[in-house]
């Protein structure tokens, strides 16, 4: 690879910076441009194994030849070194001193490049008809694309009027696993009305329900001319084999633009490499389908990754597609296992096309990575020099290639100011440390040592509390009505608003651990709840609610604990709450809704039992039981449908009214930290 990489060197040099620039604007490659290629009968698909292309895979074995030299660089200090070398790094700079757009991301840079490059809005065909244009947005969280299409809307086509419907994971729901989904809600919560989240309120496009529901509430949309799909999930502990991971993610965004999209649409799909079988079957199914489809690479994409996107104009229609979607739908849940199409259906002058996109992406991504290398093992003052000077460039091309000017007041989509209370655990994403192989090492050591490793991770991350720290709270705002969201039961939290991300996928690795190791942690301890409970004694009119942390989630039990508890409740009395998660919003909402039945609330932070929760001088209060019961009865109601509660005050009300939700990621690392000291304590204990 050393060798590899100086001829890669040498080629690089004789680049000037202008010929850099145009290379990093000039990443497409076109795959059909009205040739008329044919799909095989319905009958014939899903029949055949999955097949290989012998060069393909020789491409993706070079790619991931240079992809290993990576292994022993560590993540933290190869992606800073990535970052600063970066050719479009400083357009996100000059866009915000000098643009200011909405919600401006690096996917925000990406759209508006891609729209500026391609016909993917009908312009013609809307105006002759004097149609309303419709998008939707699958996979589309925090939301950069439809600020981007809206930016570009209103500058370029400002007569044109547009509306839209996106469809993500939804950040509310904590069943959603933290490293499938972006919880950035900065612009969800303020055009909720816009966001659709499924029939089970996951916001998971995988599930035919949601698609279906999905497609009925589309129908009364005509004219849906573009829909994106963005959507990605964390492959960095399988990098070779990202493709495959992505593959049923990507074939259910496809199925769904196909039923969404009216003829003489556009499609645009995030895709990564086309090296497999089913991943060609999905590009040749979209180059049957739309008159012109063409690959690209933005210039803002990370120059070192594999991301690219597939470019569909001008769609043939729902007649020519509903012959083939029954079968598509059959594999929709699942994913193909078979290859959607025999191998000998798609034509070699197909094929060939494939086979040159690929490589055209692989060696541009190879020399990009080796000139990574090369640099990051150099002190080379005149190429650091070099590349301040190119992303300069780059910057200002980008500007005024695509003509951005800023939007006059009242333009853009959401609320112009966001709270800067605004909670996300995005400000924690880096989640990996070390380099490739020191995190596939440590998959290999004995159960107590990943624990060790796991704790010690824990420990690098800063908390602001403190043990025996009190924290009052005081509610002005109580809700005036309820919004009760129910959904998709969950029994693991695999996300949350209100902690740390690296702190809770470090504590669902100790948990899945612990399961592994069929040893059963039961936190807080049985003793200290009785230490506790014993000390209370002597305090007159106290009433104490257990609860375990260690607990599987269940929405049910909490409503009804907390409800049956209220009910009985004496005038005058203490509640104190051990064990009580808070995790979820419901479990914080319910904590904020029962608080205005009582004076005060108090939080004292322990060391043996992570939270006590004192809620002091119980006052009977009509409203918060009324909306107890309201809640109560819900929840029993979606136990019969097999779902659960999952959030009962409105987000808007939420966040202004419950300041509790700005500190629970703070007390929840206290949690965390007792926790895993516990753990520590009694797995030694056992093995001595």
């Amino acid at each position: 690879m050393e060798a590899k990489a100086y001829d890669l060197e040498k080629q690089q040099v004789l680049l000037t910076n202008n010929d850099h620039v145009n290379n990093l604007f000039n990443k497409h490659f076109s795959i059909v441009n009205n040739e008329c290629y044919t799909l095989p009968e319905p009958t014939t698909m899903f029949k055949d194994c999955p097949w290989t292309i012998d060069e393909l895979q020789e491409i993706k074995n070079e790619l991931n030849a240079t992809k290993n030299c990576l292994n022993n660089y560590d993540i933290d200090q190869w992606q800073l070194h990535t970052r600063e070398r970066n050719s479009a790094q400083k357009v996100i700079m000059q866009l915000r001193t000098h643009i200011q757009p909405e919600l401006l991301t690096q996917a925000w840079c990406k759209f508006y490049e891609i729209v500026s490059s391609f016909p993917l809005i009908p312009v013609d065909y809307i105006r002759a008809n004097d149609t309303y244009f419709r998008s939707i947005h699958l996979c589309e969280a925090p939301g950069a694309f439809i600020t981007s299409l809206n930016h570009w809307l209103k500058t370029n086509v400002p007569d044109i009027k547009w509306d839209w419907l996106a469809m993500t994971l939804n950040p509310y729901y904590e069943g959603n696993s933290a490293s499938i989904m972006i919880d950035d809600d900065r612009f969800i919560r303020h055009t909720l009305d816009h966001w659709f989240f499924g029939e089970d309120n996951t916001g998971n496009l995988l599930n035919l329900k949601n698609l279906n529901k999905l497609v009925e509430l589309s129908e009364s949309h005509c004219n849906i001319f573009l829909i994106t799909a963005d959507g990605s999930v964390d492959c960095t502990d399988v990098p070779a084999e990202q493709e495959n991971v992505l593959l049923h993610l990507h074939f259910c965004e496809t199925v769904a633009a196909l039923q969404l999209l009216s003829t003489g649409g556009s499609f645009l799909l995030k895709i990564f490499t086309i090296f497999e079988c089913n991943t060609v079957c999905l590009i040749y199914l979209l180059s049957c389908c739309f008159t012109n489809v063409s690959i690209t690479k933005p210039a803002t994409s990370k120059e070192g990754n594999s991301e690219m996107y597939v470019v569909c104009t001008n769609f043939k229609g729902p007649t020519f597609i509903s012959p083939y979607l029954e079968k598509l739908r059959e594999h929709y849940e699942y994913g193909p296992k078979q290859a959607i199409f025999n191998k000998c259906d798609i034509p070699c002058t197909f094929m060939e096309r494939i086979i040159l996109c690929s490589e055209f992406f692989k060696f541009r991504q190879c020399l990009v990575i080796a000139n990574n290398i090369i640099s990051f093992n150099s002190d080379n003052s005149e190429m650091l020099q070099n590349i301040k000077q190119i992303q300069c460039m780059v910057a200002d091309r980008y500007i005024k290639m695509y003509n951005i000017k800023k939007l006059e007041i009242g333009q853009i989509i959401g609320n112009a100011i966001i709270s800067s209370n605004y909670i996300s655990t995005n400000q924690h994403k880096k989640s990996l440390q070390g380099s490739y192989n020191e995190r596939c090492e440590k998959q290999h050591l004995a159960p107590i040592g990943r624990i060790e490793s796991f704790c010690n991770d824990f420990n690098k991350i800063e908390i602001h509390v403190s043990s025996d720290e009190i924290i009052n709270y005081n509610f002005t705002e109580f809700p005036e009505k309820l919004q009760i969201r129910s959904g998709k039961v969950f029994h693991k939290i695999g996300s949350s608003k209100f902690c740390n991300r690296i702190a809770l996928k470090i504590k669902n690795g100790v948990d899945d651990i612990l399961i592994k190791m069929n040893f059963k942690i039961q936190f807080p301890s049985l003793e200290s709840i009785e230490k506790v409970k014993n000390e209370m004694l002597c305090e007159p009119r106290h009433e104490v609610l257990i609860f375990q942390y260690t607990d599987i989630y269940d929405s049910h039990k909490i409503i009804t604990e907390i409800y049956n508890t209220l009910q009985k409740l004496d005038i005058g009395a203490t509640l104190v709450l051990f064990g009580y998660s808070l995790l979820t919003h419901l479990s914080i909402e319910l904590l904020y809704l029962i608080s205005y039945a009582f004076k005060s609330l108090k939080v004292t932070v322990c060391d043996d039992i992570g939270l006590k929760i004192t809620l002091y001088h119980y006052n009977y209060n009509l409203k918060v039981l009324q909306f107890l019961s309201e809640i109560n009865a819900a929840s029993l109601e979606a136990q019969k449908q097999e779902k659960a509660i999952l959030e009962i005050i409105s987000s808007s009300a939420f966040y202004e009214g419950c300041n509790l939700c700005f500190s629970a990621e703070h007390l929840n690392h206290w949690i965390l930290k007792t926790y895993f000291n516990y753990i520590l304590h009694t797995l030694k204990k056992d093995t001595n």
